[in-house]
């Protein structure tokens, strides 16, 4: 017992090589700094989980092929990118995108979900602090402004296709935010049936992409293939909505039923000081179409003060998004 510092000095000295050599895990608490260990060449089917979030998958053996969390000018992206293969060739990917725990997630709305030459673009709804849009595009491969998840990707010795068919959804709130990209190898010859298809298929797997967001899925079933026969929903119908005109309507309606509200009570104030109906119905009239007009401009200041800071806008993916040939 005489030697028991020698004894603890070596066990110290022994840890302190070990801690160096095998680093702890990043998931245990306390290390600074731990981001969530996705090992490249896993393979996953049904639903990914990733953040707290949950990513439905089409069917089929997905293999998480890239990883990367963007530098300081996408503010801490975590990106993943997942392949199907079909021998050594890839026939469809997902790209998905999303901000790390804890972190800040004021994404705002994809600018795709504005553009009007797409195959389809479409908000859902859009606030000061959450927000659901999808689009569906035409996707040019390319090697430049790409995500680097994606750059990883394309190290490996598969065969991609250089043209794409997508379906893309961008969902956030307050605290998380999620872009995922579905990836389809596009025929040589793409026809109004398999654009209206691929329309089809964005909008019903929207449902789905905005329950794994809020971490709701059940099971491990996933999405439909696609192409697949996928009948439109009522959704096709509706027009898109841009953020600045939901935003109007909303202080537009707020501002017409408060002053229904107030157009009343000044007409019975008026009525009981004056006495006089016409002249009390005068002065409510008055008084109504100016502080209508004030209010709706104090509204749309507040609006602008209490809006978060956007720190994410543009997500770069796998190529060029545009319409399709003739488009």
């Amino acid at each position: 017992m005489r030697h028991w510092r020698w004894y603890a000095g070596i066990c110290a000295v022994a840890a302190v090589l070990i801690g160096i050599v095998l680093p702890l895990p990043a998931h245990w608490p306390g290390v600074a700094g731990a981001a969530p260990q996705i090992r490249s060449s896993d393979v996953h089917g049904g639903v990914f989980a990733i953040e707290g979030k949950q990513v439905p998958l089409p069917p089929g053996e997905w293999r998480v092929a890239g990883r990367a969390v963007s530098g300081e000018t996408l503010h801490g992206v975590l990106s993943v990118a997942m392949v199907r293969l079909k021998g050594g060739v890839v026939d469809a990917a997902v790209l998905i995108q999303t901000n790390r725990l804890n972190t800040d997630a004021a994404w705002g709305k994809a600018p795709e979900c504005d553009r009007q030459d797409l195959y389809f673009a479409r908000t859902r709804y859009a606030s000061d602090h959450d927000g659901s849009c999808a689009y569906a595009a035409y996707v040019v491969s390319a090697r430049d402004d790409i995500d680097p998840a994606w750059r990883q990707v394309l190290q490996h010795g598969w065969r991609f296709p250089t043209r794409w068919l997508e379906a893309a959804y961008r969902i956030t709130d307050p605290r998380d935010a999620i872009q995922v990209r579905y990836l389809f190898k596009a025929p040589d010859h793409s026809s109004a049936a398999s654009v209206q298809e691929l329309v089809s298929w964005t909008e019903a797997g929207w449902y789905d992409v905005g329950s794994g967001f809020r971490n709701r899925l059940d099971g491990a079933e996933g999405l439909p293939d696609w192409p697949a026969s996928i009948e439109s929903n009522a959704l096709a119908v509706a027009a898109p909505v841009s953020e600045t005109a939901g935003k109007v309507e909303h202080v537009g309606a707020k501002t017409i039923t408060w002053r229904i509200v107030g157009t009343m009570s000044d007409m019975t104030m008026n009525y009981l000081w004056l006495g006089s109906l016409p002249s009390a119905g005068g002065l409510a009239v008055v008084s109504g179409i100016s502080s209508s007009v004030l209010y709706f401009i104090h509204e749309w200041v507040w609006n602008d003060f209490e809006r978060p800071a956007i720190a994410v806008a543009e997500l770069p993916g796998v190529g060029v998004e545009g319409p399709g040939p003739g488009g």
